[in-house]
């Protein structure tokens, strides 16, 4: 699937999908379909910047789970561009290996979460619900 406007007014909160394993974004995509989000994926970071837009004040997705592998886009430089131009946006990371001080650059470059692969449904949900709320909140008081 690639960009397009995937059932997005059916749905209440949008994530926007840009993982570049096959294997990782079926799972993740079937999650959050089954947790009745909305998601629309980018086959790479180019086409998902194309998604966001450019004004970043309020894109049309509460969160992005976003592969460190991110095509495009140097995967640790991903993270940070989704953050400069959409701050409202929570970014949540997805990675192979762990790698504790990459986490640690990318929490102080403002993502909200780094996963490890495969991601659990427990955890994903956690994070995804916290973020929607977040993104939530920051969206109302900024109105």
């Amino acid at each position: 699937m690639g960009l397009g406007r995937q059932d997005l007014s059916s749905k209440r909160h949008r994530v926007l999908l840009l993982e570049n394993d096959p294997e990782a974004r079926h799972v993740i995509l079937a999650l959050l379909k089954k947790a009745d989000y909305a998601v629309v994926e980018a086959a790479g970071s180019a086409q998902a910047a194309a998604l966001l837009g450019r004004d970043g004040r309020f894109p049309a997705v509460s969160a992005i789970v976003c592969d460190i592998r991110a095509s495009q886009i140097n995967g640790v430089e991903a993270p940070a561009y989704f953050r400069a131009r959409h701050p409202r946006v929570p970014v949540i990371v997805t990675a192979t290996y762990p790698d504790i001080e990459l986490a640690i650059a990318l929490m102080k470059r403002g993502i909200t979460d780094y996963l490890l692969k495969p991601v659990s449904r427990n955890d994903l949900m956690m994070v995804i619900r916290s973020a929607v709320d977040r993104h939530t909140m920051v969206k109302r008081w900024s109105l």
